[in-house]
């Protein structure tokens, strides 16, 4: 009985990962001694050859790569270390081919595609003014401590922190001056908090933080110091104060998603901003 046919698969590469490795590749038009004859990619090798270019360690592969491409091995493949100018050391993923006279070498330097993936990421993740997380990357860190919470008992706290007078900056000043400030709470947030704390600029002038460990005195204390911080570090135009209204919830059982979080944190935050006591910037969750 003959056997059933069995149906291939093939997974189409995802668009993202094409246009990664379109921009980590590089091509090599060799001489079937190893010469480079044209070069195409990110950086240049050091020296104008490719296998001089190779460590020694690894020169009998790249030959005996260099080789069988020549000979017409179809599509032959290797791992080698290239060095670059300059002498840095990169790891390529080289795919070899015979053309007439000549041999092609088109490599993937998985370093360089980690990096641009990187880059990728930070486009979408972080503030483009400030370099912190932006509000959907926070949220999505939100939701994963909440989520863990439900598991695990939740514990910590969300503040909300937004810039008094930053709408008269910008009118009085313009924009450039109203960045320049952001930027610098930004930087003065970022120096105040533990790696461990997780700051965002959640829109416009006011930001947000994560203290995925905090009970609510130590929550307290953190919303006192970033506000003295505030007020010390940050200068508007003309040497004037700048002073910050900060309000935090702390996380219970009660508190089931992001968006309730959210909207405790920012409720606590306008009690302090439409001048209740400092006792007011912590909102107990219905």
């Amino acid at each position: 009985m003959p056997e059933p046919t069995r149906a291939v698969v093939s997974v189409p590469p995802r668009p993202l990962d094409a246009v990664l490795d379109a921009a980590a590749m590089l091509t090599a038009v060799l001489t079937p001694d190893g010469e480079l004859a044209h070069w195409e990619g990110a950086w240049q090798p050091e020296g104008g050859s490719w296998l001089d270019s190779i460590p020694q360690g690894e020169q009998f592969a790249a030959r005996e790569a260099l080789s069988r491409a020549a000979s017409g091995d179809p599509s032959f493949e290797v791992d080698l270390t290239i060095r670059a100018t300059g002498g840095e050391l990169r790891r390529v993923t080289w795919r070899l081919s015979s053309v007439p006279g000549h041999v092609i070498a088109s490599g993937l330097d998985v370093a360089e595609r980690r990096r641009i993936e990187q880059q990728l990421r930070d486009l979408v993740d972080r503030d483009s003014l400030t370099g912190l997380f932006n509000r959907r990357r926070f949220e999505e860190e939100l939701e994963r401590h909440v989520a863990t919470g439900r598991r695990y008992g939740i514990i910590g706290a969300l503040i909300v922190i937004d810039i008094d007078g930053f709408r008269e900056v910008n009118d009085d000043h313009g924009p450039r001056a109203g960045d320049r400030l952001l930027t610098a709470v930004a930087k003065t947030l970022s120096n105040r908090l533990r790696e461990t704390d997780l700051l965002a600029r959640i829109g416009g002038d006011q930001f947000a933080v994560l203290l995925p460990r905090a009970r609510p005195p130590e929550a307290e204390l953190v919303c006192q110091a970033l506000e003295e911080a505030i007020s010390e570090e940050v200068h508007a135009p003309g040497d004037r104060r700048v002073e910050a209204s900060v309000g935090y919830v702390p996380f219970t059982e009660t508190m089931n998603t992001v968006d309730e979080s959210l909207l405790a944190a920012h409720a606590a935050m306008y009690a302090v901003k439409a001048g209740h006591p400092r006792r007011y910037r912590r909102l107990r969750p219905l």
